[in-house]
């Protein structure tokens, strides 16, 4: 496989960059798209499939993020269990299918434009606070959360991942130009969730 082609992933789920992700893998070509990814060390690309129920083909969405494995194990139930950290966005092109199902993409990193991080975190203080209280739950605390409150993409990523979004809104923070529409798109879904 060449350097920026990588095996593609499809769920009803937005692997937001710094997060972390528990996944249940039971289909053949997923298993072997893991063990692959072990022995080669090399990662995958979550995108998000809003109709991850259908059997149809490249219904996924165009921008995705690229996970590594950082744990896995054998579950009671039978299924392999990994857990993957979401490192970066990528933009996913020439998607292919292989005979096993397998979808192989060409992708490339994803990168904003730059913004005033300060004056950004500045306008929208109540999103530092939030992500902040937050950290202090018990259930959450623990959770290996490398957040830098100096960067507002590190914030508005992390809270996304903590509060009650749909995959749909996860999904348009994840495809938002910059930190400066990000935030904004943020601070919309908290007003909503508060006066709900």
């Amino acid at each position: 496989m060449k350097k920026n082609n990588f095996p593609v992933f499809p769920l009803g789920i937005v692997a937001l960059p710094g997060s972390i992700q528990s996944l249940q893998i039971f289909e053949p070509r997923y298993m072997q798209m893991v063990k692959n990814c072990l022995s080669e060390n090399h990662g995958f690309v979550i995108v998000f499939d809003s109709n991850s129920k259908s059997t149809s083909d490249f219904s996924f969405s165009k921008k995705g993020s690229f996970v590594e494995i950082i744990d896995f194990n054998n579950l009671p139930n039978g299924l392999l269990g990994i857990t993957v950290k979401s490192i970066n966005k990528v933009v996913i092109n020439n998607t292919f299918q292989q005979e096993d199902g397998l979808h192989i993409a060409d992708t490339k990193p994803d990168i904003d434009p730059e913004v005033d991080d300060q004056a950004v975190l500045a306008e929208y203080p109540e999103i530092t606070s939030i992500l902040s209280q937050l950290l202090k739950h018990p259930r959450i605390s623990d959770l290996p959360m490398n957040i830098d409150f100096g960067s507002a993409d590190s914030v508005a990523y992390h809270l996304a991942g903590l509060i009650p979004l749909s995959s749909i809104e996860k999904q348009k923070l994840l495809e938002a130009f910059d930190a400066t529409q990000r935030m904004r798109i943020l601070a919309d879904y908290i007003q909503r969730i508060s006066t709900a």
